[in-house]
């Protein structure tokens, strides 16, 4: 079932006198239990895109459909607190440091569910990424890569529908790369969501069922994956990106 579409997107920002096009008349559809994984030069798009998907920022042209209907433009607070649908894997900790580690991966819950419920569920979301030991700490304790299981397991907790994520695993190292790749991936398959997955190059998306990069406001399908999920590109990639 197709869980998200893009018809047509087109944005562009100013940039002095001039206009700079960002997105160029993207369409693309992301199914239920899908990881697609966008990956591309900085600069090319790809959080304008994850925005535009999660109703953040309106296209300048086109229609994004999520379940069949618009998403809802709001902010992020508003719609991270939103019960289930669509959860974006946020790249910062709690606003206070002293909060613990459960408590911020419960807040998304704590109005709908009530505290116990909450924090009974974050306790298994943490779990699930393999930070549980992280559940009493703060974070400032913490080491990159279980920051990033943290925010993770914060996003997880609402069961979404779709989760959004914006270069997850900036700054690890290829071990801890690969874990929370692997993560996004078990999202995808075990729990029927779908995944959106940004990523600097073609690499980072090698747990993706389907990767496309994004080039001058286009997305382009530049690799095929052979029977190991080694990524095979195109040939004359190179010349395209």
């Amino acid at each position: 079932m197709t869980l998200l579409r893009l018809d047509s997107i087109s944005k562009a920002y100013e940039r002095g006198p001039r206009q700079l096009s960002v997105l160029n008349d993207v369409t693309f559809a992301l199914e239920a239990g899908e990881f697609v994984g966008i990956y591309g030069a900085r600069g090319a798009g790809k959080t304008t895109l994850l925005r535009i998907a999660a109703g953040f920022d309106r296209p300048d042209d086109g229609a994004v459909t999520f379940a069949g209907a618009a998403p809802t433009l709001v902010g992020k607070r508003r719609q991270r607190h939103a019960p289930g649908a669509i959860a974006w894997v946020e790249q910062n900790g709690p606003h206070s440091g002293e909060l613990p580690i459960e408590v911020f991966v419960a807040l998304p819950l704590y109005r709908e569910l009530g505290p116990s419920v909450a924090r009974r569920r974050a306790s298994e979301a943490l779990a699930r990424v393999g930070a549980d030991d992280a559940a009493g700490a703060r974070w400032s304790d913490l080491s990159d890569a279980a920051r990033k299981l943290v925010t993770l397991a914060h996003a997880l907790v609402r069961r979404p529908r779709l989760l959004l994520a914006d270069d997850p695993a900036a700054g690890l190292g290829v071990i801890d790369r690969e874990r929370v790749t692997s993560l996004l991936h078990a999202a995808a398959h075990d729990d029927d969501c779908a995944v959106l997955m940004t990523a600097p190059e073609l690499a980072a998306t090698r747990h993706a069922d389907r990767a496309l990069l994004l080039s001058r406001g286009q997305l382009l399908t530049p690799a095929v994956r052979d029977e190991d999920g080694t990524v095979l590109p195109f040939p004359g990639q190179e010349r395209r990106a």
